[in-house]
């Protein structure tokens, strides 16, 4: 599902790197470390800023990166071109259900809270764990179906309704997709940090 007007504000505002930065990137960096020199992937990247903090904070090679919305690429490819350009980048259009890469491609992939956005989001983290190495690592930061389905944010930010997911429900799914969960956190009921391997390595 593509963002709406009030997410693309949000996303675009100051606000939004500042609290992926200084919250959201800091606590999947305190809890999986750094990738030191990993080929890595971004899902759903939006504009790009997860890119500059993949390169700044998670020492990686070269990121591949993808979001559901052309007019983000374009926005991601454009920061990019103008700003500090650490490791090498490609983009494109598509979406976490069916990654365009073959099996076993990556040594870690990030998400920035895409997968709430996803009908079947289960299927989006089978995807995920398909194209990690043996041993890759799944870098997650996610919002839980408390604010998704609350009354006022749920409506003003149109994410899907059904079948959402909290804590437990998300940790359950990614075991089931035989993810090997390293470690957790949370904020209330609203926000959830996992670090979680693929077998093998």
């Amino acid at each position: 599902m593509k963002l709406n007007f009030f997410e693309r504000l949000f996303i675009r505002s100051p606000v939004r790197p500042l609290i992926q930065r200084h919250l959201e990137a800091r606590k999947l960096l305190d809890l999986g470390g750094t990738q030191n020199g990993g080929h890595v992937l971004e899902i759903g990247c939006g504009p790009g800023g997860g890119i500059e903090l993949i390169d700044d904070l998670f020492k990686v090679a070269s990121v591949h990166a993808f979001d559901l919305d052309f007019r983000m690429i374009g926005e991601a490819r454009r920061r990019r071109r103008n700003g500090r350009q650490v490791t090498k980048a490609v983009f494109w259009t598509g979406n976490a259900r069916q990654i365009p890469v073959a099996d076993n491609t990556y040594d870690a992939v990030f998400n920035f809270g895409a997968i709430h956005h996803i009908v079947d989001w289960r299927a989006a983290l089978e995807e995920v764990q398909r194209v990690l190495k043996p041993g890759g690592r799944f870098y997650c930061e996610e919002i839980l179906k408390y604010y998704i389905t609350h009354p006022f944010w749920g409506r003003l930010m149109d994410h899907p309704q059904e079948d959402r997911f909290d804590r437990a429900e998300f940790i359950a799914a990614l075991k089931h997709t035989e993810f090997q969960v390293r470690g957790v956190r949370d904020l209330g009921n609203l926000y959830l940090w996992v670090i979680a391997d693929k077998p093998g390595g």
